[in-house]
């Protein structure tokens, strides 16, 4: 039983556990180790920069951003430079020379911390030396610099972060094992007793327990997999819509392959790697598991907007539809694989700041270069939005009237009923006044304007105008039929007859259908119709 304890315990246990039982391997028990003491100097200003508080306050943030205490003891940097003041000593004296060796064994500190910084205007770079004073070994490691922010004290602090992460790596590497190693008190008492026992030999050969780790998070990703196919796809399928199962079946790979990459990142930890190839193998890792996450959230915004494509469809044209959600959709792809891109740039150490700078002044002349052509893209998107009209309403835009043949991402196309295509780029259809005949609602009133001989009796001339249209077919009878007498002309009594029908479409055939019958009805009662006639006096002079 105390085996099969022993062989499952590397999945069940955080992964830290894995880390902290590399560097037991390597140390006496917590309670003999002395405290590490870590002096850091000021550093050299090397351009001569006004910025001299940057000396001080750079050895300071780095000091900060080290996890002081019972394993590691900093003396403070006003005691270092009170020292370096005292001999003479420059920034440069301690980076290059002898000259912190020697001060480090004399404040009693361990290891020292030296550097130097470059300063132009909002550009900072700083470079960091560790000295072992028991060995006299020294490193120097690589350049750390930050482009823009508000001002240089953001320059500081982002370098002085890197530098901090440099010397836990370099200098440190034991103490950090020490520190993350109490927090697992009890699993460290754990992997004692299993080291005793013979499937412990896992955890003696580091080949053994890297490959036991990579294992482990593998069959994790087989159980993640199982849990998709059994649990999660079914509850999905309970749902009335498809888009958690769309969503479910798209992060199922991402997830699983997550894992796999973690279980990587940790089976690194027992082989004992150099710093420089655990951390290029460590970011290799990371980068895998960001791209992963790009890749499932590419996905779900396609899922998404395709959802919210399938909405609108039901509203608009599927014409549409089609154009809209697409570009979406590629750009928010094209959004995400650039932050994506950004950020394992930023993992492997590359400034970010001046790239993104660049890629925005870019992104500013292509825009002015294609300005027009984003102004009709834009157009079409507010026009589709707006759902001001879609794809087969009747239109009338500066005199041209039709029916909307298509909507497209830079222009609108009108069939005119003289069978001429019109189109009109969508940048300025956007700022134009038009009506479109099937907004409210598709019922249209028709009017038919007549006029009849003075002396007619206009009550009789409603009264059989009525008739006329009451027996005119599929006109509405709500609002019902009207004849109004509008005035008196030159040669005719002026007349307009209104009605309503369904269908905007029918207007025009129903406005000749109305005038026949009017003119029918008008006649058989006797009632005359006038034409336009002048009356030509002539007067003769004697």
């Amino acid at each position: 039983m105390k085996q099969l304890i022993c062989l499952l315990l590397p999945v069940l246990a955080v992964p830290a556990f894995f880390e902290n039982a590399v560097s037991l391997e390597k140390s006496a028990p917590q309670a003999a180790l002395a405290p590490e003491t870590l002096v850091i100097f000021p550093f050299q200003n090397v351009t001569g920069s006004s910025a001299v508080y940057l000396e001080g306050y750079l050895p300071e943030l780095v000091a900060r951003s080290l996890p002081a205490g019972k394993h590691l003891v900093i003396i403070d940097s006003r005691k270092a430079a009170f020292e370096m003041k005292k001999r003479g000593l420059t920034g440069g004296d301690l980076y290059d020379g002898e000259g912190a060796l020697e001060l480090a064994k004399h404040i009693g500190a361990r290891i020292a911390i030296t550097g130097r910084f470059l300063h132009e205007g909002k550009s900072l770079k700083v470079n960091c030396r560790s000295i072992n004073v028991e060995t006299g070994q020294s490193v120097s490691g690589d350049e750390f610099s930050h482009t823009g922010g508000d001002s240089i004290l953001d320059a500081a602090a982002q370098c002085a972060v890197k530098a901090a992460e440099w010397v836990k790596t370099e200098s440190l590497p034991d103490i950090m094992a020490r520190i993350e190693t109490e927090k697992l008190t009890p699993l460290r008492d754990l992997y004692a007793h299993m080291r005793g026992t013979k499937p412990g030999i896992v955890f003696r050969n580091k080949w053994l327990s890297s490959l036991l780790i990579a294992s482990c998070f593998y069959l994790l990703s087989l159980l993640v997999k199982l849990l998709f196919d059994k649990v999660i796809y079914r509850l999905t399928a309970r749902s009335a819509t498809n888009v958690d199962d769309d969503i479910a079946m798209a992060a199922r790979k991402p997830f699983r392959w997550i894992l796999i990459f973690v279980g990587f990142k940790l089976a690194l930890l027992p082989l004992g790697l150099t710093p420089a190839l655990y951390g290029a193998l460590n970011n290799l890792f990371t980068s895998a598991i960001i791209f992963m996450v790009g890749y499932f959230l590419m996905k779900l915004s396609e899922i998404l907007l395709g959802a919210w494509g399938s909405g609108v469809a039901r509203k608009l044209d599927s014409r549409i539809n089609d154009d809209l959600v697409p570009l979406f959709t590629k750009v928010s792809k094209i959004f995400i694989i650039i932050i994506t891109a950004l950020i394992v740039l930023a993992k492997f150490g590359i400034e970010i700041g001046p790239l993104i700078a660049s890629l925005g002044i870019a992104g500013f002349a292509i825009g002015f270069a294609v300005k027009d052509t984003l102004s009709n893209i834009i157009g079409g998107i507010i026009l589709t939005l707006d759902q001001s009209f879609a794809v087969g309403d009747k239109v009338s835009i500066d005199g041209d009237v039709g029916v909307i043949r298509e909507v497209g991402l830079r222009n609108t196309q009108i069939l005119t009923y003289d069978n001429e295509v019109v189109i009109i780029p969508n940048g300025e259809l956007m700022n134009k006044k038009f009506k479109n005949y099937a907004l409210p609602t598709p019922n249209i009133r028709v009017v038919v304007d007549f006029g009849v001989a003075y002396g007619s009796d206009v009550d009789r001339v409603e009264e059989v105008v009525l008739a006329a249209l009451n027996a005119v077919k599929d006109i509405q009878t709500a609002p019902a039929p009207e004849v109004f007498f509008v005035s008196m002309g030159d040669f005719s009594l002026n007349f307009q007859a209104r009605f309503w029908i369904s269908l905007y479409g029918n207007q025009f055939a129903k406005k000749v259908e109305a005038t026949k019958a009017l003119y029918r009805a008008l006649t058989e009662a006797g009632i005359g119709i006038p034409f336009p006639t002048h009356t030509v006096y002539l007067e003769k002079n004697s």
